[in-house]
């Protein structure tokens, strides 16, 4: 029987994974819920292979990933010319990471109520004021200035700096 390169390079896989250590991946993998992800995609053999001697051909390194992240991967694929060491070669692997949403940023300038839109909302503003019994000046005062104030955010709105 004539096996092709693709079929030699699968069963150099499972003859790997079907030692001890790779035992020990599969049982790993399975049991932390994760995926081989280079054997999910079809390449040729050359993009498979990671170690290369000169008689020996295999597919040594893997990706692991969990697997509800599977569908944010794109590629991976071993670099056939590039070495890392004299026989290993490289594997790039792609993912498609989409940024987080960025949040508002707080205002840090200082709040102006927009004053002018008292002529129109005069008696909204005043109406939304319930004062205080008077005291004294300054209690008085102060009480007034934060009854106005509230009455005039909520009715006229804000604006930052």
């Amino acid at each position: 029987m004539v096996m092709s390169a693709q079929e030699k390079m699968d069963t150099n896989v499972m003859v790997v994974l079907d030692t001890e250590d790779g035992k020990r991946i599969l049982e790993y993998a399975c049991s932390h819920d994760l995926i081989i992800m280079n054997k999910t995609f079809r390449k040729r053999p050359s993009h498979l292979i990671s170690f290369h001697s000169a008689n020996a051909r295999s597919q040594i390194d893997y990706v692991l990933v969990r697997r509800r992240d599977a569908k944010l991967h794109s590629d991976a694929k071993v670099v056939p010319y590039e070495t890392v060491a004299t026989q290993h070669r490289p594997l790039i692997y792609t993912m498609n990471i989409t940024p987080p949403k960025q949040m508002r940023v707080e205002r840090c300038g200082q709040e102006y109520i927009k004053w002018l839109r008292l002529k129109k909302k005069e008696d909204e503003v005043i109406g939304g004021m319930r004062l205080p019994p008077i005291v004294d000046v300054d209690n008085t005062w102060q009480n007034m200035k934060t009854v106005v104030h509230e009455a005039a955010r909520s009715e006229l709105r804000a604006t930052y700096d």
